[in-house]
């Protein structure tokens, strides 16, 4: 059993939420799934306690046995209601019964809710504090951990039509600026990341604020955001999927390897 303090220090005014449902569309009990001999979940719960910004840590789950684990590894467990645990469901579920809960049992109204997925576990304590620092500092209504697009928009298309395999129609560009008008479309990838920078969110680190929980429209338009949004570019390489067990592998090896280069 774990012996860490939660929440770390109070008022409570940073909380990290960790959703973890038990159904998984591609691994079931995918979150329990071990990378490294540590659970997705623990990764995530574990880096939530380095961070020295995140004052609780919280689990979401609908399921008996990831509550047990949460538990184990020193989270309060939020009990999710079985309609915001389903394969279709938004964040904005899970949000408003994390904060409606916490208040309703602890008191607390935390500003800063950090979403930590643990399908994404490669990440670091001092990101999660920068980001913190960051929105802390600034009037973003709420931050995103972005990557360096994989596939740049400026290749992309519309089409007329329906767009089924075998139909053709005119091509209506998703980028469009005056340097594509000149040069048309066929540039080289890195050129043109280098020119117009596209980041894609990924899912890493999520930070809102409390405020735009407490919205109708959060549950009505499924929309836990402000219209400010900034984001905070992290590595690519801890930008990975895992549904097969060599991207497990590959994971674990990426992550020593960044962990050597940072010092940590």
């Amino acid at each position: 059993m774990t012996s860490k303090p939660n929440p770390k220090r109070e008022p409570v005014n940073v909380v990290a939420i960790i959703p973890a449902r038990a159904g998984q569309q591609s691994i079931p009990y995918k979150n329990l799934q071990k990378l490294g001999g540590k659970t997705l979940l623990e990764w995530a719960i574990e880096v939530a306690f380095e961070a020295e910004s995140v004052d609780a840590v919280v689990v979401s789950t609908e399921d008996p046995m990831v509550a047990a684990e949460a538990k184990k590894l020193g989270a309060l467990v939020a009990p999710r209601p079985t309609e915001y645990a389903q394969p279709t469901s938004s964040d904005a579920g899970f949000y408003t019964h994390a904060v409606t809960w916490m208040e309703e049992e602890f008191g607390w109204t935390p500003e800063f809710l950090v979403n930590l997925r643990p399908t994404s576990p490669l990440r670091f304590a001092k990101d999660i504090d920068h980001m913190v620092e960051h929105i802390k500092s600034s009037d973003a209504d709420g931050l995103k951990s972005v990557v360096p697009s994989p596939l740049h928009p400026y290749k992309m298309w519309q089409i007329e039509g329906d767009g089924l395999v075998g139909s053709s129609g005119r091509l209506l560009p998703v980028f469009y600026n005056e340097y594509r008008q000149i040069h048309g479309p066929d540039q080289p990838r890195q050129k043109i990341q280098q020119m117009f920078p596209v980041f894609f969110q990924d899912g890493q680190v999520d930070i809102t604020r409390r405020k735009f929980i407490l919205r109708p429209e959060c549950l009505e338009q499924e929309n836990v955001w402000g219209n400010n949004l900034h984001g905070f570019v992290l590595d690519p390489r801890t930008s990975t999927d895992l549904d097969e067990p060599a991207d497990f592998i590959r994971a674990e090896k990426i992550y020593e390897e960044m962990q050597n280069e940072r010092g940590e």
